[in-house]
């Protein structure tokens, strides 16, 4: 009986090294192919004209940022981008106190991306994180604008694009933008 279970374990453990191998393997080659600095996959939440939940691949590369979802390809380019940043719902949720306001004052305090997450966040007191990279950037008519992609419960995939797009953003300083 013993035996069973533990063969059992040791060919699911091998399995799940096995297929994060090869998710490695074939990240790496997609990043060799665009010629990317990084390369995450989120969902999207808002900012593109496609629908909530897409999955979306981000790559980084060195003069833009890529984003593949639903057929489509956007191009943000790295002189365009304002601020890149990580949040929890948690986070935001913190900033607004009252649940019937919280979309709003989330949507006054963040903009669209607030009133999206901030009416999403349950309560202060939520264990479980979900994240959201942030994007704002100037668009093709001059205005700030944002994008959302959900990271789920995993942080590292949209810290690891932040980490690398950071670097970048050092040299695009303050705009100003008239309200």
């Amino acid at each position: 009986m013993w035996s069973i279970i533990g063969l059992a374990l040791i060919v699911g453990i091998t399995i799940a090294i096995w297929q994060s191998v090869n998710s490695a393997k074939e990240k790496k080659q997609i990043m060799n192919e665009e010629n990317a600095i990084a390369l995450s996959k989120m969902f999207h939440v808002e900012g593109l004209p496609i629908a909530e939940k897409t999955a979306c691949t981000i790559l980084l590369k060195q003069d833009r940022i890529l984003v593949k979802a639903g057929g489509a390809e956007f191009n943000v380019a790295i002189n365009q981008i304002t601020a890149a940043e990580v949040k929890t719902d948690v986070e935001i949720a913190n900033i607004v106190s009252s649940s019937a306001v919280k979309g709003i004052a989330g949507g006054l305090l963040f903009g669209p991306i607030g009133l999206v997450v901030g009416s999403r966040a349950k309560n202060k007191e939520k264990k479980t994180y979900n994240y959201y990279f942030i994007l704002n950037y100037i668009n093709s008519e001059g205005n700030l604008s944002s994008l959302l992609f959900d990271s789920g419960s995993n942080h590292f995939s949209a810290m690891q694009i932040k980490n690398k797009l950071d670097p970048l953003l050092q040299n695009n300083g303050v705009r100003q933008v008239n309200l």
